[in-house]
């Protein structure tokens, strides 16, 4: 009886709060529950008409774009449509670290734009910003997404994910909006064989369907379950942060018996892809951002196997366009009548492995981006476990770094690997890339399931 009082609670009183404070999300959202059932030809108009009225904004207002622009013989008149794009040059993360400023759109104002210390789950964490109607469009796209896979903006979920680093707090209104809506926080980086139970109890007790997390810790909370005989039921799960090897979602759809849909999105651009329980594969939500696909003999197509190549289309505080997100796979253009977009048949990048901890238990290997986010002064890592109890851990550092955010890492890694974890930082002056491309952030040679690089 409480729960069926509570339910429409949690939107009914968000959308007051937003109607008050003038943010557009909810009409987004009307907006995108109509657009989905575009045709193809709707929604590629729509998406070439925001980008003209972006190619345009940039041009009268962002520094960046204007000289490239110029130097390139470039008028807004000549970018049309997405096929257009391949007359700009790339963005790449270098650029957007030593030209931020000019990256800056004049006629946003400071207090309009919210900045953000991007994830770093491909090794290199950047700080980016964007406008209120861009996190808008972003976190729309995001609730549509689950709502494919069946989870209603006022259902309670899990989330397995985060963890007690203590460098990171949430506001008030943060916490509070997942407490009305009965949502079950669990913290990834703490799930081990002995605090399974811990986990697994607070599940069934709270009888939430539906599970968000990292892909490795809900693995890892699968096989624990399997390991002890344990029966736990969702609809769906949503892994995200980092792929989802073949053998995991093997083995969280076994033993969970539900809908596995992961979701992929990007700290500077945000969502990307959705998963739907009737088809493979991530749908892109067109309306929001463009893929672009660098192919193999170096010609640039919106469909195709290849790197990544992304454009968002609602961020105007510090436009995204034709960033190299360091992520790579297949995508192929929309040709069923049913659905208006393009999808992502397979994504590769984000190879990530578990960490041992001293006590031989495994825990997510996220665990590195929590931890960088919040230390500015590193450009980019890769954590590297050589044996059971021994870790490098590679930084390019800035030249802001110093012993103080040396001893803060070393302390993060050792509360959560354990004290009699070696831990060895190194300082480097970049990262190698493998000769596939994708990116590797965490590389564990001490184990010997199938949670490694070669693949």
């Amino acid at each position: 009886m409480k729960r069926g009082r509570t339910m429409g609670l949690y939107s009914a009183s968000r959308s007051i709060r937003w109607w008050l404070n003038g943010f557009p999300a909810d009409t987004y959202a009307r907006h995108l529950a109509q657009t989905e059932h575009w045709s193809k030809e709707e929604m590629q108009v729509y998406r070439d008409g925001k980008l003209r009225s972006l190619i345009a904004h940039c041009y009268e207002n962002v520094g960046y774009y204007r000289d490239v622009m110029n130097r390139e013989k470039i008028k807004p008149q000549d970018i049309q449509s997405a096929a257009d794009l391949v007359k700009l040059p790339l963005l790449t993360k270098e650029t957007i670290r030593t030209r931020q400023n000019e990256l800056m759109a004049s006629n946003i104002k400071q207090m309009a734009v919210s900045w953000s210390r991007t994830g770093g789950t491909t090794g290199e964490p950047m700080r980016t910003c964007r406008n209120v109607e861009c996190g808008a469009w972003t976190s729309m796209c995001y609730e549509r997404g689950l709502r494919w896979g069946g989870l209603g903006l006022d259902d309670p979920r899990i989330r397995l994910v985060g963890g007690s680093l203590g460098i990171t707090k949430k506001s008030l209104i943060e916490q509070l909006g997942p407490k009305v809506r009965g949502d079950v926080f669990l913290p990834a980086f703490e799930l081990r064989a002995d605090t399974a139970p811990i986990f697994l109890d607070k599940i069934r007790r709270s009888k939430c369907r539906f599970l968000i997390g990292y892909a490795s810790a809900i693995y890892r909370l699968a096989s624990l379950a399997k390991d002890m005989g344990q029966t736990i039921r969702f609809d769906a799960v949503f892994p995200t942060a980092e792929l989802l090897l073949p053998e995991w979602e093997d083995t969280i759809r076994k033993v969970f018996a539900c809908h596995v849909l992961p979701y992929y999105g990007s700290g500077e651009v945000g969502s990307l892809g959705y998963s739907r329980p009737d088809s493979s594969g991530y749908f892109i939500p067109e309306e929001h951002a463009i893929i672009e696909v660098l192919q193999k003999d170096g010609s640039m197509q919106l469909s195709g196997d290849g790197g990544f190549i992304i454009t968002d289309l609602d961020n105007y505080a510090m436009p995204i366009i034709r960033y190299v997100n360091g992520d790579a796979g297949k995508v192929s253009e929309s040709c069923d009548r049913s659905s208006p977009f393009s999808r992502i048949e397979r994504l590769d990048g984000r190879y990530n492995s578990l960490l041992l901890t001293d006590t031989g238990d495994l825990i997510s290997g996220v665990i590195g981006t929590h931890v960088f986010r919040n230390i500015p002064s590193v450009r980019s890592y890769q954590i590297i476990q050589e044996a059971p109890l021994h870790v490098v851990i590679n930084v390019v550092p800035e030249a802001s770094y110093g012993l103080k955010d040396e001893n803060l890492i070393v302390d993060l890694f050792a509360k959560h690997l354990g004290r009699k974890t070696r831990i060895v930082i190194q300082r480097v002056s970049h990262i190698e890339i493998p000769p596939s491309g994708k990116s590797v952030f965490v590389i564990n040679r001490c184990l010997s399931s199938p949670i490694q690089l070669q693949r």
